[in-house]
C-alpha cells in the first residue's frame, strides 16, 4: 500500500514536467479552488467523489515527506483526518484560495510537531 501511495505521489509531482499539452496545461485530481473542495468534500460525509480529493491529499502528503529534509511523517503524533479536517477549515475561511496553498499552510502549520526521524515516530 506504501508504495502504491508513493508511486502516485510521483506521479501526481511528475505531471506538470511529464504529462502536459502543447500550452503546458495539465489535468489533475484536485479541485483548483477551495470552493470547488467544498462541493466534492465534507470530511463528516463520505461520499465516491470525494475518494479523488482525500487520495489527493494522501499523495501530496507521501511526497512532501519524501522530499522534505529532516521529515518522516509531517502529520507526527496528528492522524490523516487531522489533515482533512485542516484543509476542510482553511477552505471554508478562504473559499477562493487554491487547494495547493490550503496544503501549504497545514504542513506549515504542522512542520514543528512533524516526526523528523522513523524512530521518533515508533517505528
Amino acid at each position: 500500500m506504501r508504495r502504491i501511495v508513493f508511486v502516485l505521489a510521483l506521479a501526481t509531482i511528475a505531471a506538470p514536467l511529464l504529462a502536459a499539452d502543447r500550452d503546458g496545461a495539465y489535468g489533475s485530481q484536485r479541485p483548483a479552488k477551495c470552493r470547488e473542495y467544498l462541493k466534492v468534500y465534507r470530511f463528516d460525509e463520505r461520499k465516491p467523489e470525494s475518494d479523488g480529493v482525500r487520495n489527493w491529499i494522501a499523495g501530496y502528503i507521501t511526497a512532501y515527506n519524501r522530499q522534505t529534509p529532516d521529515t518522516y511523517n509531517i502529520m507526527g503524533i496528528g492522524e490523516f483526518e487531522h489533515v482533512l479536517r485542516s484543509v476542510e477549515r482553511y477552505c471554508k475561511d478562504d473559499p477562493l484560495s487554491d487547494v495547493g496553498a490550503a496544503m501549504e499552510a497545514v504542513t506549515a502549520d504542522l512542520y514543528a510537531t512533524r516526526y523528523q526521524t522513523r524512530r521518533q515516530a515508533g517505528r
